[in-house]
């Protein structure tokens, strides 16, 4: 385990990862005023058929079996194509979760043949941002699309609610900020371009949570004082863009001062009873 130098607001500890393994940082004292509490986030099923709801129902299951799992996040790339078929089997094996959970669009849940090219994703999901307090934090899910393109700059527009959604938060609370795609100053790939302006957005707030998807891979940084992340994806449907096989979730545990993250595996193929 590795101390970083204590900041304003908190120091980090960075814990070795393995393919389960788990990293953690720090929130700030004071911040946490509620009970300690556990969230999963699940990224890039990729439905295009019934078939492929196979693996994103084995983690429903996974994820129902571990009580400590208090709320879901799914960041985005539900369907293929952005077809509302694919987004209602999608959504059809997300209502099977036990406890609430909260969808983000990612490029392949747009469907650029409509003239609202979010119309199908709003038809089954909702709104394609969204501001909830859970346990005395700021959970921020925005819009990162920029239609279908892989490498994106977020709205003008979306900036402006982001900077609505920052004003409602005091300097104290901590912040937990997600998207589709990467926040992470240094991801592989798919940064979003105007990143550094959404984050400068938040820097007199608590961001220490910016968790994203879009990288199939699992990523974890963690500059000054925020924990970035990406994760494998959860689709039986692509591979992982940094090559490696197992496809699963993202788990953060807030305990105490702490935030720490693990990958959790689900299997490709069922296991025989």
């Amino acid at each position: 385990m590795i101390m970083v130098k204590q900041t304003r607001r908190q120091f980090l500890t960075l814990c070795a990862a393995g393919l389960c393994g788990a990293c953690c940082t720090a929130v700030a004292q004071g911040d946490s005023k509620e009970a300690d509490f556990t969230f999963a986030a699940i990224n890039d099923p990729h439905i295009k058929d019934e078939p492929s709801t196979a693996l994103i129902e084995r983690a429903v299951k996974q994820i129902n079996a571990d009580s400590r799992i208090g709320m879901t996040l799914i960041l985005g790339d539900m369907a293929t194509v952005g077809a509302k078929v694919e987004l209602e089997l999608a959504r059809g094996a997300l209502d099977k979760l036990a406890r609430p959970w909260h969808a983000l669009p990612g490029n392949h849940d747009v469907f650029m043949r409509d003239e609202d090219i979010n119309a199908n994703y709003t038809a089954v999901f909702g709104p394609t941002h969204w501001f909830l307090e859970h346990h005395g934090w700021a959970f921020i899910g925005f819009d990162s699309c920029e239609g279908v393109k892989s490498d994106v700059t977020v709205a003008e527009a979306e900036l402006t609610w982001l900077r609505e959604q920052a004003a409602r938060v005091t300097p104290e609370q901590p912040v937990a900020l997600f998207c589709h795609h990467p926040l992470n100053p240094n991801t592989a790939s798919y940064r979003i371009r105007n990143a550094d302006t959404i984050l400068d957005i938040f820097k007199d707030r608590a961001l220490q949570i910016a968790a994203a998807g879009h990288y199939h891979g699992n990523q974890v940084e963690e500059p000054v004082d925020t924990l970035f992340t990406t994760t494998a994806c959860c689709s039986s449907t692509r591979g992982n863009f940094d090559k490696t096989e197992a496809r699963g979730y993202r788990l953060f545990h807030v305990k105490g001062n702490t935030v720490k993250t693990e990958f959790v595996e689900v299997p490709l193929e069922a296991k025989e009873a």
